[in-house]
């Protein structure tokens, strides 16, 4: 389904979405990462959290999948920035086609669009940038905040293993077939021991049947770079927030599920699994869809963050 919807100044911004569940119920909205289409938000996690008494959204980002491409706005200086940073070690502000700002606006648009002022947001790696950004702008329109490997965005925190980054910079061949292979690779570099590979080819070649659109990529990492470290704004959130992070995340080390647990504060939930890498595969869905059902329960009345209780969850699987 495609939704019109008022995101900025933008003409005729649209979003692709899928809906699960029964619209009566309270909206949860999952936010999906960097290049990443919104079917990795698996079709069974999705009716799995409708079934625990929500409204579950899914939806393609800006600039990937089958919503509104930004090709218009041409290149971002992505490679300047890399090389800047690696040469002086720091960053350095340049322009950038849009930011996160701008994907956060997109997703309260498209809640707006189908009638919700509020929601439980759920965001995945960029995805959780995304939503702690949502967070930030207007918390009166998030019930709950739940980041799933993400960040704050703070310089000092460690990067991914090489190796991964490389693998995950470097092109496909030019025939569909090559791209079906780079994305089998990249997801079973990143994701967590023992993904099963049927499933996995299936999903690869679907994904790239539906939308090829690596210049959209691209402007999504400079939307990520141009933005500022978050932790000082993530100190003032009120609305209840649990952290979940993998600890065999090799993209995007468990360091930073700590830090952001540690600038949000409080009584923040922190929900670090084991073996979880930079995917959430089906093996983790009732440990994650637990954190997200208890986190959102205290988000219903939309109070403060007293009272976080998951000591009797089993968050670390083997």
């Amino acid at each position: 389904m495609r939704a019109q919807i008022k995101s900025g100044d933008v003409d005729g911004m649209y979003l692709e979405y899928e809906t699960f569940g029964d619209k009566k119920n309270p909206c949860v909205l999952l936010i999906m990462g960097l290049a990443v289409q919104m079917l990795a938000w698996r079709e069974r996690f999705c009716e799995d959290l409708a079934a625990k008494g929500f409204y579950v959204i899914r939806f393609d980002n800006r600039d990937i999948g089958l919503s509104k491409h930004f090709d218009e706005l041409g290149p971002p200086p992505l490679v300047r920035r890399v090389i800047f940073n690696a040469i002086c070690g720091r960053w350095f502000k340049v322009g950038t086609p849009y930011g996160l700002e701008d994907m956060a606006r997109d997703s309260f648009g498209l809640l707006t669009a189908l009638g919700f002022e509020k929601a439980h947001l759920v965001g995945a790696s960029m995805g959780g940038m995304i939503a702690q950004t949502m967070a930030i702008m207007d918390p009166d329109r998030v019930l709950s905040l739940c980041s799933i490997m993400s960040t704050t965005g703070a310089r000092n925190l460690p990067d991914g293993e090489t190796k991964v980054r490389m693998m995950l910079l470097k092109k496909p061949g030019p025939t569909h077939e090559d791209r079906v292979n780079r994305t089998i690779d990249a997801i079973t570099m990143i994701s967590s021991p023992q993904l099963p590979s049927a499933d996995l080819a299936s999903y690869a070649e679907r994904v790239i049947t539906r939308s090829y659109h690596p210049e959209g990529a691209t402007r999504q990492m400079n939307a990520i770079i141009a933005q500022a470290d978050r932790s000082k704004d993530l100190g003032g959130l009120k609305m209840p927030c649990v952290v979940i992070h993998g600890r065999g995340d090799r993209l995007v080390p468990v360091a930073h599920g700590e830090a952001t647990a540690a600038a949000i504060g409080g009584d923040v939930g922190l929900v670090i699994v084991d073996n979880m890498g930079h995917v959430v595969v089906q093996r983790f869905n009732e440990t994650v869809i637990s954190a997200i059902v208890r986190n959102a329960g205290r988000g219903m009345g939309r109070g403060s963050r007293e009272g976080l209780d998951i000591s009797d969850l089993d968050l670390s699987l083997e």
